[in-house]
Formats: C-alpha cells, sequence, structure tokens
C-alpha cells in the first residue's frame, strides 16, 4: 500500500505540475495563444516518444526483472546513449512542426515549451518505475517539474512573460536528470565493457518504440489537427477539453506504475490474483474518472482556464468515453501482453487504433467539427481494446498453469521484429 501510495502520488503531482501555472498562461496568452501553447505541448509529447524510443515500455519490464545494481546501472547507461542520440532528431523536428503548426500569437514560447517537453523523454521515470521506487520517482521526476512551475507563476504574473515557464522547466528537470544518472551508475570496467552502442540499443528496442509512436500518433495529435482545421476560438476550447483528458491520464499512468512494479516483481507467488485486482482497479478508475470528465469538464474548464476557452459538453462526453477505454486497455498491455512479448499484437493494436482515430479526427478537421475530432478520440481507445482483449485474455490463462518466465532481453529470441 505505501509503494501503491507513492506510485499513485508522484505521477499525479507530476501531471498537477503544470496546471499550477497553466490557468495563468490561459489568461496571459488568450484564445489564440492557448491554441498555439497547447499545440506545443501536444507537439512535445510526440517528441518525448522520439526520444524515450521505446524505454518507456520496456525498461521498466527489464528493470523490474534484474537482479543487481549492477544490472540496473548498465540498463541505464544504454538508455541514456540512445535517448542522447535521439534527441538530436526530436529537438528541432519539434521545434520546427510548432513553428509550422501553430499561429503567430506566441509561437516562440509554444515552440520553447514543445523543446522542454521533448527532452522531458531523458526522464528517469520508467527507472524509478522498474526499479520498485517511488521516492525517486517523486524526487527525479515530478520534484522538478513541481518547483519549475511554483517558480513560474509568480514571474510570469508579474512580467506577462510565458517564456520564463518552459525555460525554468528545463533549468530544473535537465540536472535532475544528471544527478540521478550520477547516483545510478556503477563505475566498474566490466560494466563499462558490457554496454552497447547506441544505435545497437534503438535497434533491440525498435518494436517497442513502434508501439509507443504508433500509439501516440493518435493520442497526441488531436489538438494538432483540431488546431489546423477549427477556428482559433473552437481550437482553444477543444484544448481545454484534451488537458483535463490528459491529466486524468495521469492517474491510468499512476495506476499502471504502480500494479506493474507490483504484479511483475520477480518474488510474487499470487500473481494471478495480483492481476486481477489490477484489471479491477483500472476498469474501476476508467468508470469513475470517464464520468467525472464527461460531467464535469465543461465546469471544471471554465474555472481553471476561463470561460472564454470552457470545454463543450459533448466534447467532454467523448473524452470520458476515451479515458474510460485507456484506463480499461492499460493493465492489458502492460502486465500482461508486453511482458510476454507480445509485441506483434500490441503494435496490431495501436496500427488499427490509429488508422481509425486519425481518420475520424481529420474528417472532423475537414468539416470544422470538435466533437467529430473529440470522437475519433474515443474510437482509437475503443478499437484498441478490442483488439487487445481476446489475446490478453489467452496470455492471463496461460500464466496460471505456467511459472513466471526468466528474466528477458530487450529483443526476445526469436522474435526481433514481433
Amino acid at each position: 500500500m505505501l509503494r501503491f501510495a507513492g506510485f499513485t502520488g508522484a505521477p499525479i503531482l507530476s501531471a498537477l505540475a503544470p496546471f499550477i501555472i497553466l490557468p495563468l498562461i490561459t489568461r496571459v496568452v488568450g484564445p489564440e495563444g492557448w491554441a498555439n501553447f497547447a499545440t506545443g505541448q501536444s507537439i512535445g509529447i510526440l517528441g518525448m516518444v522520439v526520444v524515450l524510443f521505446g524505454w518507456g515500455i520496456a525498461g521498466p519490464v527489464r528493470v523490474a526483472r534484474s537482479h543487481s545494481d549492477v544490472e540496473r546501472s548498465l540498463i541505464l547507461r544504454e538508455s541514456i546513449r540512445s535517448r542522447l542520440l535521439t534527441s538530436t532528431i526530436a529537438v528541432p523536428t519539434a521545434a520546427l512542426a510548432t513553428a509550422l503548426i501553430s499561429g503567430p500569437a506566441f509561437r516562440i514560447e509554444s515552440i520553447l515549451i514543445a523543446v522542454a517537453m521533448t527532452l522531458g523523454g531523458l526522464t528517469p521515470a520508467w527507472f524509478c518505475i522498474g526499479q520498485g521506487n517511488p521516492r525517486a520517482l517523486m524526487l527525479f521526476d515530478a520534484a522538478p517539474k513541481l518547483a519549475a512551475s511554483l517558480l513560474a507563476l509568480p514571474i510570469v504574473a508579474l512580467s506577462g512573460q510565458v517564456v520564463w515557464y518552459p525555460l525554468l522547466l528545463l533549468a530544473f528537470t535537465l540536472p535532475a536528470v544528471a544527478l540521478h544518472a550520477r547516483r545510478t551508475y556503477r563505475h566498474d570496467d566490466e560494466h563499462r565493457t558490457a554496454a552497447r552502442g547506441a544505435v545497437a540499443i534503438l535497434r533491440t528496442l525498435a518494436p517497442t518504440a513502434a508501439i509507443d509512436a504508433t500509439g501516440n500518433a493518435y493520442g497526441a495529435t488531436a489538438i494538432p489537427i483540431a488546431t489546423a482545421g477549427l477556428s482559433a476560438g473552437d481550437a482553444s476550447a477543444f484544448a481545454s477539453a484534451d488537458r483535463v483528458y490528459r491529466i486524468g491520464i495521469m492517474a491510468v499512468i499512476a495506476f499502471g506504475n504502480a500494479f506493474q512494479a507490483w504484479v511483475l516483481e520477480p518474488a510474487a507467488t499470487d500473481r494471478r490474483t495480483r492481476h486481477v485486482i489490477a484489471l479491477v482497479a483500472h476498469a474501476a478508475l476508467g468508470l469513475v474518472g470517464g464520468a467525472a470528465i464527461a460531467l464535469l469538464g465543461p465546469w471544471a474548464t471554465a474555472v481553471l482556464f476561463g470561460p472564454a476557452v470552457a470545454a463543450e459538453p459533448m466534447s467532454c462526453a467523448l473524452f470520458g468515453l476515451a479515458f474510460f477505454f485507456l484506463s480499461t486497455a492499460t493493465p492489458l498491455i502492460r502486465n500482461l501482453l508486453i511482458p510476454e512479448h507480445r509485441y506483434r499484437t500490441v503494435l496490431g493494436a495501436t496500427i488499427t487504433a490509429a488508422v481509425v482515430g486519425l481518420t475520424t479526427m481529420i474528417a472532423g478537421s475537414s468539416i470544422a467539427s470538435a466533437p467529430i475530432i473529440a470522437l475519433g478520440v474515443a474510437a482509437s481507445e475503443g478499437a484498441a481494446l478490442l483488439v487487445l482483449a481476446v489475446p490478453a485474455v489467452r496470455v492471463f490463462r496461460a500464466e496460471a498453469t505456467h511459472a513466471p518466465r526468466p528474466v528477458p532481453s530487450v529483443n526476445p529470441p526469436g522474435e526481433p521484429t514481433s
């Protein structure tokens, strides 16, 4: 229970940190600037996925099943090597994409927040999750974001310069990454010899990176698509609904982090029971959270971001439905399919979801309909759940009759591309 509280509290604080400053930012930048700023955030999420390149999916499983500090240190060393390489591609790409999609209002600030969030892919959060260390998760991931938001609040309020928020976010988060690496590394000769090159690491991570990238293709593109096709006012209202949905997703991630480390730990002898608890908890969270987004979303966004950019009821209802589908599907992926190397199944589900979601969202953008764009988000998550359900049930039944599997490599033997 203490672990669950720690893994729930840290990600929620991490997710709430921007909401300390975002209500002020919406009032400083106005409806046109808010759509652009939210676009920068969404593109930054996509950039973060590129930087992570699958570590957020495969990394926690490797760390959770490792047996020594030296082995965990080697995993972290490999991840930093590969993520520094991917960041050289992701950062300029995110900046350019934001500059092209966003309008002239607060464009520089939008580009900077995209860059800051892209570099968030260097976070050690996934490592702390696999390690079962909520204290480190709080110290090196949640606390820097919270500090940046708290310090930016009076500075932005007094100066009216939104640029301070992304700059402070970078100033607090990057040193935390470096400090965590310094505390975790083990500097022995055998360890240094065992570390692989960045390109080799990325090659083995390609299956999980494809899953992550495809999933975020429909998960983080809704706002850029809305910004491109809707009026500034409608796009800002849609962005407000999406922001509430995103903070809800942090609760799903918190549940997923806590339950993944608990369900997959090598010493577990009651894994089937743990799976059931995780599945029921995620479904219940989906019901409660989805209803809250649908019913309270318009009111909450009016209070947080101002009546001028409050979310529409229909968009909130559809985002609430998407939240239920996403929460229910999360333990199927993280606790059942990925640990059993069912990468092809998960990739197939995310491709299906991306095709369904992007097609619907682009259609909604072409006719300037915010509800249809929101329907695309719900349809994508629902399609993923449908594809994942049957294979996950089969894995669950198989686990009841088999002993826990040995520690896997990132590239499972015999399954180089699955």
